[in-house]
C-alpha cells in the first residue's frame, strides 16, 4: 500500500494504482494536458472509497509506501486504464490527434460568443 500526498492530503491505495497515478501525471505534464481520474482508495474508517485527483502540470503530487500491515488493494481496471492512458499520451496516433482535435473545435462551437 501507499499513501497518495496531493494538495495537503493523503490517500492509501495500491502500490500499483499510486504508480500508475504517478506515471499517468508525469506524462500529462510532459505534454501539457489536464485529467480528472477516479482512484479507489481505502478510507480513515477502513473502508472502501473513490478519491478524484485533477492531474496535470504545476499539480505537485507524490506517493510514498505504508508502513506497518495493510491489506493490498486489488484493481488492475484502474491500473490497466491508467497506464493505456499514459502510454496513448506518449505515443499519439494521428487519428487519436484528429478526435481531439474535432472535439475541441466541437467544444468552441458550442460556446455561445457575444459577436458584435
Amino acid at each position: 500500500m501507499d499513501r497518495i500526498l496531493y494538495a495537503g492530503h493523503d490517500f492509501a491505495t495500491a502500490t500499483d494504482i499510486a504508480r500508475a497515478v504517478l506515471d499517468y501525471a508525469g506524462t500529462l505534464a510532459q505534454v501539457g494536458r489536464y485529467a480528472t481520474i477516479d482512484i479507489p482508495i481505502v478510507a480513515l474508517d477502513g473502508a472502501p472509497s473513490t478519491a478524484t485527483l485533477l492531474l496535470g502540470p504545476a499539480l505537485p503530487i507524490a506517493s510514498r509506501p505504508i508502513q506497518g500491515p495493510a491489506i493490498e488493494l486489488v484493481d488492475t481496471g484502474t491500473v490497466s486504464a491508467l497506464r493505456d492512458a499514459a502510454e496513448r499520451l506518449r505515443s499519439p496516433s494521428e487519428a487519436h490527434w484528429m478526435i481531439d482535435r474535432r472535439r475541441d473545435e466541437r467544444m468552441i462551437d458550442e460556446l455561445d460568443f457575444d459577436r458584435r
